[in-house]
């Protein structure tokens, strides 16, 4: 999609590629981009870390270009009025923005218009939102690994609906939001299981961009955050298929896995605790991996 004439217009109205928005960032030398693929763009030079994230789905287009305009706001001064960070934000908090966490319905929308079964998965028909356990993706893999390095205080999570709420995951809970029950499987929730506080906000399809900014800008504040309490859960099982496989997903997770023949110690720290309470909880290690459960005792 060339942007040679009105390089903002589509953003206002139409569905762009990923390559299309690092192309024409990198032209504007805004929002720091490095990977074509999976743009992700930086606003801020604070101290606290913020990362917004949507675009699980080709359906999120319009909260992604309002972010991808609001990062365009502050390097060039005749895009479409909009609202954005303040000045007081961006000196306090360091945002990243991931306007496309499935870049692959995004990319390929000219032939997937009207295929709803592919709005959200990627190239390899894997649905990005609800791999965040077995990380089978690469998107999933690079998502999970940009959090773990960066350590935010604040992740904002973006998805399209009928309507606007607003819910924090458990186990932490955020000022007075509602606290709801997510899956860890489900990248919407999953990072608050692994210790990060996250808010996420649901915004109705027809949105406008000027709504939809609105509604951002006042979530990248300071909160009153609380964690539950958990009980310091172990697990022994054993490993029917690719034991080096499964333990590197386990590590990936932040575990403490120690290995014994075909068996498998996992243990949590006090992050992440919560993810590996609720797998046992929730049977999700046998429904997602070929192994057997053998022991759950608290440390």
């Amino acid at each position: 999609m060339p942007f040679t004439a009105e390089p903002f217009k589509a953003l206002l109205t139409d569905i762009v590629t990923p390559k299309y928005v690092f192309s024409l960032m990198n032209s504007l030398k805004c929002g720091l981009l490095s990977d074509k693929d999976l743009p992700i763009l930086t606003m801020g030079t604070g101290a606290k870390r913020a990362i917004v994230i949507t675009g699980f789905s080709v359906l999120d287009y319009r909260i992604s270009n309002a972010l991808i305009y609001m990062v365009l706001s502050k390097c060039v001064n005749n895009v479409h009025t909009i609202p954005t960070f303040s000045a007081s934000q961006l000196s306090k908090w360091t945002i990243k923005v991931i306007p496309f966490a499935n870049p692959w319905p995004f990319s390929s929308w000219d032939v997937i218009r009207g295929k709803e079964s592919f709005y959200l998965l990627d190239d390899d028909g894997i649905p990005i939102r609800y791999d965040a356990l077995t990380l089978k993706s690469k998107y999933s893999l690079k998502l999970h690994g940009l959090i773990n390095e960066v350590k935010p205080e604040l992740i904002i999570m973006l998805t399209a609906s009928s309507e606007w709420s607003i819910m924090t995951p458990r186990p932490i809970s955020i000022d007075g939001y509602e606290t709801a029950e997510l899956s860890p499987t489900d990248f919407l929730g999953h990072f608050a299981h692994e210790g990060y506080p996250t808010i996420v906000m649901t915004i109705p399809r027809e949105s406008g961009l000027y709504e939809i900014t609105q509604r951002i800008i006042q979530l990248i504040r300071d909160y009153n955050v609380k964690h539950e309490e958990i009980k310091p859960l172990e697990l022994v099982i054993r490993v029917d298929g690719d034991i080096n496989n499964i333990t590197n997903i386990f590590r990936l997770h932040g575990f403490l896995i120690g290995v014994d023949g075909n068996k498998l110690i996992i243990r949590a720290n006090e992050k992440n605790q919560f993810l590996l309470n609720s797998l046992i909880d929730n049977n999700l290690i046998e429904h997602y991996f070929n192994v057997e459960i053998l022991e759950v005792h608290l440390q």
